[in-house]
């Protein structure tokens, strides 16, 4: 069976991983319809002979060509479009050089053998057994239920408010009825039984208002709860789970889970800022001695408001960390002049944000209290982010372009890259800030062993993902979290021997 068709049966959280390294660089339409011819050239031995690269580059667009031939005497408009979209996009990109088309499929080749190895991997070491806990998907579950249960008291309260309302048009309208009466009806036995009714329905909607109060209270306290302990803690886990992938670990997921939790909470708790707007506006309408809306309604908008700004500042993380196209089993190793992408995600996946949130890349922001070696960004490093820049339509951007400059570099020392961007959301205006985990710059490739060194030894050492100083007085790894991500390259390599 060729390794494509392995790929191909892979559960759907490793076929994630695999969708994450194909793009215009190497499509993954061209993986797909030269699969076996793919898998059985020498790209590795091309990546490094620039004459067998030209050769291998010729043979391509050929075997392009001849498909392309076949597909259009199927008459398939849509596929032959996008083939000859494709073949111009990789003859423009790489013809003045052929070995990086070389570099990209060999790395692409080379990604699918660890993924397909660590599908089949056992979870075995100290580190794996602490990512996998099944604690960890109990609470999931329960995060889960517990976000369903609140969007679904918000309904009730939203059916609350508008019972409110039409009870207290109803009570408008009898009291303007009776101010319209003459003065001789006012004495009537008709007059009496109508004020009695007015003076039920006072207390029915003083009941009613103080009623749909305390039950938003208690959503609040609910999504405060659920917030700051369950759901915070399950995003640490996963970006814990991140750090152990970007060294060799087991593959992470579990972010979509995450984004639809997000997600709901956020739009529930903006069902309820407007409800509380609404009983702002009955209370204005009408009000009366031992009201309830003006004496609680404040606090919990502020409540209500508070949360939604901490649900947004949690929401914006790093989705893929910074990482050269040409190193992948190498993330947060930087080379300096050579380009690295990055992926950042909204987990609110609001389609009022689409195309309006625009991120802002930078380096080193803190360098001045952290260091003397200051680095700077260059290519594009603002980027709107957008529903279509991902394939499962989650709200991210990617930054494909980024090189840093800078000098004097050490791989003891780690910097960061700082994301910034900044929401305006029905009169909200919220400042987001995210950074990577911490990465090693260098200026040679001779540099990259001992850079690569120090990645790990921090992501197996500490949880904290924005320790800069860490290397100041590092603390020992213990010889078990060593062996253990010593067992993970050794299966990577032997992956790669064997397929």
């Amino acid at each position: 069976m060729s390794q494509w068709n392995q790929v191909q049966q892979l559960e759907i959280k490793f076929l994630e991983q695999v969708d994450q390294f194909y793009d215009d660089n190497f499509p993954m339409e061209i993986r797909h319809l030269l699969a076996q011819w793919i898998e059985n050239q020498d790209w590795e031995a091309a990546s490094n002979n620039e004459t067998m690269a030209t050769i291998l580059l010729q043979n391509l667009l050929i075997q392009l060509d001849e498909h392309l031939g076949r597909v259009s005497k199927e008459k398939n408009l849509l596929l032959i479009h996008n083939l000859k979209r494709i073949r111009k996009v990789l003859q423009g990109k790489f013809h003045g050089n052929p070995m990086h088309v070389a570099v990209v499929i060999s790395n692409c080749l080379r990604e699918e053998r660890r993924i397909l190895a660590a599908a089949n991997m056992p979870v075995q070491g100290p580190l794996e057994k602490s990512l996998q806990s099944s604690s960890v998907s109990e609470r999931q579950r329960n995060v889960e239920h517990k976000v369903a249960a609140i969007k679904n008291s918000v309904q009730m309260t939203e059916q609350d408010t508008k019972y409110l309302e039409d009870l207290q048009d109803e009570f408008d309208y009898r009291y303007k009825t009776i101010q319209t009466m003459d003065q001789s009806d006012k004495n009537s036995v008709i007059m009496n039984q109508e004020v009695l009714t007015l003076q039920e329905m006072l207390n029915s909607l003083d009941f009613k208002r103080k009623e749909a109060l305390s039950k938003m209270t208690q959503i609040v306290n609910e999504t405060d709860l659920l917030m700051n302990s369950m759901l915070i803690e399950e995003l640490q886990d996963w970006k814990r789970r991140q750090q152990i992938a970007c060294i060799g670990g087991p593959l992470h997921n579990g972010l979509d889970q995450l984004q639809n939790c997000f997600t709901l909470l956020a739009e529930s708790l903006f069902q309820l800022r407007r409800q509380l707007e609404k009983l702002e506006e009955q209370s204005t309408k009408m009000t009366y001695e031992g009201d309830p809306i003006p004496m609680q309604r404040t606090h919990l908008l502020e409540r209500v408001t508070f949360l939604i700004y901490n649900l947004f500042k949690n929401s914006f993380v790093v989705e893929r960390q910074p990482c050269m196209p040409t190193h992948p089993q190498r993330p947060l190793v930087l080379k300096t002049l050579i380009q690295f992408t990055v992926r950042l995600r909204l987990l609110i996946k609001l389609p009022e944000l689409n195309y309006q949130v625009k991120v802002k890349a930078s380096i080193d922001k803190n360098a001045s209290t952290l260091s003397n070696r200051r680095f700077v960004l260059c290519g594009t490093n603002v980027k709107a982010m957008s529903i279509e820049e991902s394939s499962n339509g989650s709200l991210s951007v990617e930054f494909r372009h980024l090189v840093s400059l800078g000098c004097h570099m050490v791989t003891e020392e780690l910097h960061s890259i700082t994301f910034e961007t900044q929401i305006c959301l029905y009169g909200l205006t919220i400042d987001l800030e995210t950074s990577s985990l911490p990465v090693v710059m260098i200026s040679n490739v001779s540099q990259l062993p001992n850079a690569w060194a120090s990645i790990i030894w921090y992501n197996v050492s500490t949880n904290d993902s924005q320790n800069l100083v860490f290397f100041n007085n590092p603390p020992s790894a213990t010889l078990s979290q060593l062996l253990e991500v010593m067992s993970w390259h050794s299966n990577r390599r032997h992956s790669i021997n064997t397929c």
